[in-house]
Parts: C-alpha cells; sequence; structure tokens
C-alpha cells in the first residue's frame, strides 16, 4: 500500500492537497480535500495491470473544478438531493435555505460540502489498506441549516479492492443530515473504448421508487411496480431508449434496515471488463443518468463530457425526507452520531 500527498494550492490561507491512495494490485484512488474531490479512480486491466482507465469523469484542473456546478465526484452536504421550498419546520420553527434549484434548494446550497477545504487529520496505512480522514466544521446557520455540526468522511483503499466512504457527523442542535457521495462514473473509461453509459449494464436490488413531478421533487407517492424502463432487478443495459425518454434521476429504495450494510447494485462495461459492486447501510440510492450534463464540459484526456456520459449513484436516505411525512426522517438529534457507509468494490473481471 502506498500513500501520496501532494500541495497543490493555498487559498485564503487553507492548503489544498491532493492525496493518492495505491493499494498493491495497482488501484488508484486520488482525491483532494477541496470538497473531498476525487479526481481519479484507476482499474488496471485484468491481464496488464500496466494498462488502465480512470473510470469517473471529471476534470483536469483545478479552476474547473472551483467553477463545477455540477457537484462533480464530491461529498454532498448538509442534505443531498432537493429540499422543496427551500425551507423545513423544526422543532415548530421554520428555517429557510439558500436558493440554488429555481426556488428550491439542492445538495447543501450555493457552497455546500462539495466547495469547502477540508481539514485532512490523518493519515494511515498497513499492509492491507491506506486511508485518510478529513474533517470540517459546519457553522449554526451556514446555508440556513441550524446547529453546529463537526463532519468526518474517511476515504479508504483496501487490497480487495474496495474503495470504503464513511461519513460520521455530531450536531449541538437538533438538525439534518443526509450525506453522500456524488460521483460521475464511466467504467468505459477515457481511452479506445470512451462512449457514453447507455452500454452499461446494471443490477439494482430494488422493485420500488419514488415518484417525482415535473421540478425533479418526491411526490411522497411511492411507486412499488416499477415500469420496464426502471425495472434493474434483472441485469440489463441501461439502453439508449432509457436516455432518449429523458433518462432518470429517481431514488429506489432499497435497505430499510439502514444499520446493515446491504448490496445494492453492480454496474459494468462490457467494453473494459471494469465495474463495480455497491453496499451501503443507507435506505437506497439516487440512480441518476447524467441527464443535464452539457457538451462544453472539458474533462479528462481531451475529452468533452456530453449529456449520459456519466452515471451517478448516491447512497442516501429518502430526498426531502423533512418535508415528506410518511418518508424516514432525517433528523439529527444533539449530541448524537450519524454514520453513513459505502463500499465501491471495484472489479476488472466482469463477463
Amino acid at each position: 500500500m502506498k500513500i501520496k500527498k501532494k500541495l497543490i494550492k493555498t487559498k485564503n490561507k487553507n492548503k489544498i492537497y491532493s492525496i493518492s491512495l495505491i493499494n498493491d494490485n495497482n488501484f488508484k484512488l486520488e482525491f483532494l480535500n477541496f470538497g473531498c474531490y476525487i479526481k481519479k479512480i484507476i482499474i488496471p486491466y485484468l491481464n496488464n495491470f500496466r494498462k488502465f482507465e480512470d473510470i469517473i469523469i471529471g476534470y483536469e484542473n483545478l479552476k474547473d473544478i472551483f467553477k463545477d456546478n455540477s457537484s462533480f465526484n464530491s461529498t454532498i452536504g448538509r442534505v443531498a438531493g432537493r429540499i422543496s421550498k427551500s425551507k423545513f419546520t423544526l422543532k415548530n420553527k421554520t428555517y429557510k435555505l439558500s436558493k440554488n434549484d429555481g426556488n428550491h434548494h439542492i445538495h447543501g446550497g450555493n457552497k455546500g460540502f462539495n466547495k469547502k477545504i477540508w481539514k485532512i487529520i490523518n493519515l494511515k496505512k498497513n499492509n492491507n489498506l491506506a486511508s485518510c480522514k478529513m474533517y470540517y466544521e459546519s457553522k449554526d446557520l451556514e446555508e440556513g441549516y441550524p446547529g453546529n455540526l463537526k463532519c468526518y468522511a474517511t476515504y479508504t483503499l483496501n487490497n480487495k479492492n474496495q474503495f470504503v466512504i464513511e461519513f460520521k457527523v455530531k450536531t449541538d442542535k437538533e438538525t439534518i443530515v443526509n450525506l453522500t457521495n456524488h460521483n460521475y462514473w464511466n467504467f468505459n473509461g477515457h481511452r479506445n473504448h470512451y462512449h457514453n453509459i447507455s452500454n452499461h449494464l446494471l443490477k439494482i436490488n430494488s422493485n420500488r421508487y419514488c415518484e417525482v413531478d415535473n421540478n425533479l421533487l418526491v411526490t411522497g407517492k411511492i411507486i412499488k411496480e416499477l415500469p420496464r424502463y426502471y425495472n434493474f432487478k434483472r441485469t440489463k443495459f441501461i439502453g439508449k431508449n432509457v436516455l432518449k425518454n429523458g433518462g432518470i434521476d429517481n431514488y429506489f429504495i432499497c435497505n430499510n434496515r439502514s444499520d446493515k450494510l446491504k448490496k445494492i447494485l453492480e454496474v459494468s462495461s462490457p467494453l473494459t471488463k471494469m465495474g463495480m459492486i455497491l453496499y451501503s447501510n443507507q435506505k437506497g440510492i439516487q440512480f441518476y443518468t447524467g441527464n443535464n450534463l452539457k457538451n462544453i464540459i472539458k474533462g479528462k484526456k481531451n475529452k468533452k463530457y456530453g449529456k449520459n456520459f456519466g452515471v451517478c449513484f448516491e447512497a442516501q436516505n429518502y430526498p426531502n425526507s423533512i418535508n415528506i411525512k410518511n418518508f424516514p426522517n432525517i433528523i439529527l438529534k444533539k449530541n448524537k452520531i450519524y454514520k453513513s457507509k459505502i463500499i465501491y468494490h471495484l472489479k476488472n473481471d466482469f463477463i
């Protein structure tokens, strides 16, 4: 196992570092302490470890990362997804949040956790893993949320080729929390097989999803019979027809026991044989097929990312839960601990 740490910029007296975790199988994770932004995930080919693919889309330079408004590859918080009308009520008090999605609030606001410089508090490695623990304190009423929040994000890469994200949060005042990772995956890579995600094979362990309205806000209705386009109970291609019909941006319910790790999905590219199996202790995932990506996004290897060139699987609690009575709540009480765990088992041997 190897760890590399490099200072790349000082911004407002805060240092931004690039951290690389490399395991004994030549799998590599490179990220920044700015937004916990994941810059690269490298998977080697099965029979040639000198040949590899970077399987997330993103930016080459720091300026573009700073300017990004798509929440590329970052930690999202305090609350992932949309909060309707940018407000919620807690203990008979209404809190107004920043509006950054029309009249609504999305992914933590104008400067959510993805725009913060996190403090690196621990780097460690042993024979089986390498990890980095980062810390950010979100002040009371930041983006409108109550409570001072102490937030920890730990990134680990191990020799089982698992990339593990663990979030831990504590508050001094009752508030709401629902963190996630917002990677844009493309297992075709950036080289000879570069292609949109329509050819990806996907299986999701879910037979229910949350209905949304025209503003992509959950209505509170749970669809219990998946229509054909949304049914990934059996492995199938994401498919051109799904993408032509507007793609998918819905929350799929997978795990009602949020304290237990469970296999959520598996996804792969037949071209590279690369993919992952995702496990989480969260109740489900927001499945998003990159419907709003624009052709003008300049990415890695001089590629221009367009619509449907990345797919997101955001392991989290139900979206907009604070405003939907029949959804599980996302309230974090004073001095209680919020914990979330996501495991991406990276693979290069899908058939």
